[in-house]
């Protein structure tokens, strides 16, 4: 993106102005006064742009004198850091004062001192390890490890009560989307910023129509509306998904005490396990509830099924249940039975592409509780 202007209008205290001036999208997250930051824009909206401003206006604004201020700017790869961003700290920093630019580490120290870094890909975490922040904005957050804002950068902010932005465009219900829920519960700590195409003036109307026509709708909705509701491509269960929405049928699904829960399992250990709670209203399919977790054993999950206030018909378990495990000699099918009663169902054998073709017509009958079942919901639209 090239700079939006010549003209300078952010000035820090006792020095010479940067050349940038904001855009009108971008002007209110540069006013908050908040400590965390949520920002989901458009494609081509002038982000990353803005995030480097917003780094060098609160870095020249620091009076600390010692330790010297410190900032980081966080991408998803080393590449995109140095030939990019590297190029826009570089410009609108030009015009100070005694600036010292460290190509080798990716750092500009300013005229008060201040550092800013640029870190990008996974390598780029440990460096940050055992450091300080007074202010951090991870750039293009769904393409970043899940992981680093916990266990990386949130402890790096402790030492000076420091702020950070979480800024990319939306990718679907994924870990991006985990912050914008975090952020719409807790609006007293969060500032929240949702920037549509509809909203700016960022592209020309002629370009952004001939985006929709040469788009999926699934993208256009993703890349440009900010919309998370859209499945990625690939997904197998994406469009389904969309219908239900569309039509009311993800909302709230109380239990039916007057009819039986049936529970249909994913069985899994390493990977995400999954078990849906259904009960047939009729020819409705109501999905009441779900139980997710990774790396149990059936005894765990046996238990999260007790402790329901649900009475249960079947269990209907996958074919794959009848393998016996070397350690034992029992299968996973005589464990479980031991464990709930004979109220097992097995589906026989069938091709994968038979297994998806059933579960999207099943879907297509259904009602899913929003609140419940959360987390198979994003998990069937991904």
């Amino acid at each position: 993106m090239p700079p939006a202007s010549e003209s300078p209008s952010l000035e820090a205290p006792n020095v010479v102005t940067i050349p940038y001036t904001p855009r009108q999208h971008f002007r209110a997250m540069h006013e908050t006064k908040k400590r965390w930051i949520f920002n989901c824009s458009h494609r081509r909206a002038g982000k990353t742009v803005a995030i480097c401003n917003h780094i060098i206006r609160k870095a020249l604004e620091n009076k600390r004198t010692f330790p010297p201020p410190r900032y980081a700017y966080i991408g998803p790869s080393f590449a995109q850091a140095k030939d990019l961003v590297w190029g826009y700290f570089k410009y609108y920093t030009a015009n100070l004062p005694n600036v010292k630019v460290s190509e080798g580490d990716l750092q500009i120290i300013l005229p008060n001192t201040a550092m800013i870094n640029l870190y990008g890909g996974a390598a780029a975490y440990e460096r940050m390890r055992g450091t300080y922040f007074d202010g951090a904005a991870a750039d293009e957050y769904p393409l970043l490890n899940p992981s680093m804002l916990g266990s990386v950068v949130r402890p790096c902010l402790a030492d000076y009560r420091g702020w950070a932005i979480l800024s990319g465009t939306s990718n679907g219900d994924d870990h991006f989307h985990a912050q914008k829920k975090r952020a719409d519960a807790d609006p007293e700590k969060w500032d929240e910023f949702i920037i549509r195409v509809d909203q700016t003036d960022a592209l020309d109307p002629e370009e952004v129509a001939e985006m929709r026509k040469d788009m999926t709708a699934d993208e256009f909705a993703r890349e440009m509306m900010c919309s998370f509701d859209a499945p990625i491509e690939g997904s197998y269960y994406g469009e389904v998904m969309n219908e239900l929405h569309m039509l009311g049928r993800i909302s709230g699904v109380p239990y039916d005490p007057n009819s039986p829960v049936m529970t249909w399992w994913d069985l899994g250990i390493d990977d995400e396990m999954f078990i849906w709670f259904a009960q047939q209203c009729g020819r409705e399919i109501h999905i009441i509830d779900v139980v997710q977790n990774t790396g149990k054993g059936l005894e765990f999950y046996a238990n999260q099924i007790k402790s329901k206030p649900y009475h249960y018909g079947a269990h209907v378990v996958p074919h794959d249940i009848r393998a016996r495990e070397l350690g034992t000699g029992k299968s996973r099918e005589e464990v479980l039975r031991s464990l709930l009663g004979n109220d097992l169902y097995i589906c026989p054998p069938h091709r994968v592409e038979d297994g998806i073709t059933a579960t999207r017509s099943t879907l297509r009958m259904c009602w899913i509780d929003a609140v419940r079942c959360e987390p198979g919901i994003s998990a069937l639209k991904n």
